[in-house]
């Protein structure tokens, strides 16, 4: 499963993934991404902050 966020919210998103995973030690891991479409990158960062709402 892939999960889309900014490098701000992971901590968040880890937490929870931690949290509500059955598994005692699922893998998770942080990609970053480099180079992104700028409509990509202003929708992932709109996505997680609300501001697309």
């Amino acid at each position: 499963m892939l999960f889309k966020t900014t490098e701000a919210q992971y901590p968040a998103l880890e937490a929870d993934l931690l949290e509500r995973h059955p598994w005692d030690n699922p893998e998770l891991c942080a990609v970053p991404v480099k180079f992104a479409a700028p409509r990509c990158a202003e929708w992932v960062r709109d996505s997680v902050t609300g501001a697309g709402a």
